[in-house]
């Protein structure tokens, strides 16, 4: 795995997310990548602000950031 397969990793859960939100093993399933490619994805997509971490009932789920402006 290199810094180009986490970005195309990264799009792949981007697209998934940006529809709604998404637990942990819902993307594992939706996207088909394997944990760690899964991980490193989310990774990719936290660091540059682009989703949120959303624990709810002991389940964290994953959404697409949206930055509201005034």
């Amino acid at each position: 795995m290199n810094n180009c397969q986490i970005g195309e990793n990264a799009g792949i859960v981007w697209r998934v997310l940006h529809d709604r939100r998404h637990s942990w093993e819902e993307l594992v399933k939706i996207t088909e990548l394997h944990p760690l490619e899964l991980a490193s994805a989310i990774g990719w997509l936290a660091r540059e602000d682009k989703i949120r971490f959303l624990p709810e009932r002991g389940i964290m789920y994953f959404e697409v950031y949206h930055e509201c402006y005034y």
